[in-house]
């Protein structure tokens, strides 16, 4: 071999050397930079297994704290299984923190539950095979379902401000009166229904929607006057005596200054009277309702003088503020001539206007 073809091989086996460590190194380093990317990513997946479990965690610990205070809220009520089942899948469950938020999803959920009814009637209303009483009944009960929506959105406007704006007292009267009257409506409305009837099949078809209506109104007001007895109670611990009594003064709570003052006047100037032998500016108290202003800011009096008017007088509720005032229960009576047994339904006859009427002629 020369010398040229040795020093070939030589710078040959030179560079092949070279190369071979290069490789060497390229490959240590790739296995270097392999190891490190898989460390990171199981350093990565721990920390975000153990994040997500530590939000799962704190999620758990929310909801639990709040299915403990929905369960002995529903503990209150007759139907704590219904509460219960109700309120513990609504997403905003884990944001409850007392009894009163509690009472407040409850409120919202019949809401919700009240006007699927709502629509429902009116489904059954565009039914062409309908008798006058059917749709009478269901006119009727659209109207109770107005009236509950109407309540339950005042009771949770009520319920925001509890316990500041009023005093517990009430707070308490306003609250239990509100839902009292939500609860009797359901049942106002399937009474006018026959149970035996023709009518009976769509007396069926509200049954169980309104049923379960009254049920969620009834855990409520069950929990409403759970939560303001034991306020009530624990004031007055505080205070070292009893809270007045409602109904131990003249006049109610809820009647408000200036119309204590204007019923207790010796002499109240009505807006219109009404007589029945055309001396005042309607014969009908209907005609005196009619004409009285949409949503009034102010009292709204209507005297009705002495005398039997025979008629069923139906207060609208665009007719706000208005006060009857009567010369007595023996001498000025309001008696209707609808009835069951003619055909008209419960909501619309002459005993629930004579009931109402009598209670608020003086």
């Amino acid at each position: 071999m020369s010398r040229s073809e040795k020093d070939t091989t030589g710078i040959l086996s030179s560079t092949n050397a070279s190369s071979s460590i290069s490789n060497k190194r390229k490959k240590i380093f790739l296995s270097i930079f392999a190891s490190f990317l898989i460390v990171s990513t199981i350093i990565g997946v721990v920390v975000g297994v153990k994040s997500s479990k530590n939000n799962s965690q704190n999620a758990n610990i929310e909801l639990s704290t709040a299915h403990v205070i929905l369960k002995s809220s529903c503990e209150s009520t007759l139907y704590p299984d219904l509460c219960y089942s109700a309120l513990a899948n609504s997403p905003i469950i884990k944001k409850v923190t007392s009894q009163k938020d509690v009472i407040e999803v409850s409120l919202n959920i019949t809401i919700a539950v009240v006007q699927k009814n709502y629509f429902v009637i009116e489904k059954i209303l565009k039914k062409k095979k309908l008798t006058k009483r059917e749709k009478g009944a269901l006119h009727d009960c659209l109207e109770s379902i107005d009236e509950t929506l109407d309540e339950l959105h005042k009771a949770v406007e009520d319920l925001e401000f509890y316990p500041n704006k009023k005093t517990l007292k009430q707070h308490a009267d306003d609250l239990k009166t509100l839902l009292s009257a939500a609860m009797t409506n359901p049942e106002t409305c399937i009474d006018g229904f026959s149970h035996d009837g023709a009518d009976n099949d769509v007396r069926q078809a509200l049954l169980a929607g309104q049923e379960h209506i009254g049920k969620m109104c009834s855990n409520a007001l069950a929990m409403i006057c759970n939560m303001t007895n034991t306020d009530i109670i624990n004031l007055e611990k505080v205070l070292g005596r009893k809270l007045k009594a409602v109904g131990s003064s003249e006049w109610p709570e809820w009647l408000s200054g200036g119309d204590r003052r204007l019923l207790q006047s010796s002499t109240i100037t009505p807006n219109v009277v009404v007589a029945a032998d055309g001396s005042g500016n309607f014969k009908t108290v209907a005609e005196a309702v009619a004409k009285a202003p949409e949503k009034s800011s102010k009292r709204y009096v209507i005297r009705i003088k002495s005398g039997v008017y025979r008629e069923n007088v139906e207060v609208p509720k665009g007719k706000t503020n208005i006060m009857f005032l009567g010369d007595g229960r023996s001498k000025t009576i309001i008696t209707g001539s609808k009835n069951v047994v003619d055909g008209s339904t419960t909501f619309n006859s002459a005993t629930v206007g004579k009931l109402l009427l009598s209670f608020i002629l003086i």
